[in-house]
């Protein structure tokens, strides 16, 4: 089951495979206080061929997929340099580099015991994702009182990862542009 299939808009154009909620092009989210923004763009047919701008609009990754090679998508800093790895067969695994080492998407991200959320472990923390007005919203999951860390949006044509000054600190930013681009693309990842 897809938890964020709830999501729909009655009335919005539909999402990227029903699994985030468009929002009209005059009302763009409102951008979190104390947040950086990241967004994936120039899709070619998915976000798994896209250019991910940082602060001031500059390119910060590309995410490839080649043609000659369907099986694998590659996260690319604007360097060049691999920061990340989707092998998509026989099922799904994921690789970050200096976060996560070669596993299954369904493990690094899996779907909790309810259905309600993903769960992930970074640098030994565990945090969720969760639909939350019409975003999907990260917070720590051992947390007294959770807050927003990041959230990702689908507007038309783009995808946006906002990611609070805590959550860069944490070193989330390249987990939570793979989370990002999984819970998006359509494939299924578990």
């Amino acid at each position: 089951m897809n938890p964020y299939g709830q999501w729909q808009q009655g009335g919005a154009a539909p999402s990227i495979f029903g699994a985030l909620p468009s929002l009209p092009a005059t009302n763009p989210p409102t951008a979190m206080p104390d947040s950086v923004t990241f967004t994936f763009t120039n899709f070619k047919t998915t976000i798994l061929n896209s250019t991910i701008l940082g602060p001031q609009q500059r390119t910060a990754y590309r995410v490839v997929t080649e043609p000659t090679a369907p099986a694998c998508t590659i996260f690319k800093d604007n360097e060049s340099r691999n920061v990340a790895m989707l092998q998509w067969q026989p099922h799904p695994t994921v690789e970050i580099r200096g976060v996560a080492t070669k596993q299954r998407v369904r493990d690094w991200l899996r779907l909790s015991s309810d259905q309600s959320r993903r769960v992930m472990e970074v640098h030994g923390v565990q945090y969720a994702w969760a639909p939350v007005n019409g975003f999907i919203c990260l917070s720590k999951v051992q947390s007294t009182a959770p807050r927003v860390l990041a959230r990702i949006a689908r507007v038309p044509n783009m995808v946006i990862l906002e990611m609070t000054q805590e959550a860069m600190q944490a070193g989330m930013l390249e987990p939570c542009l793979v989370a990002a681009a999984l819970m998006t693309c359509g494939h299924n990842i578990d």
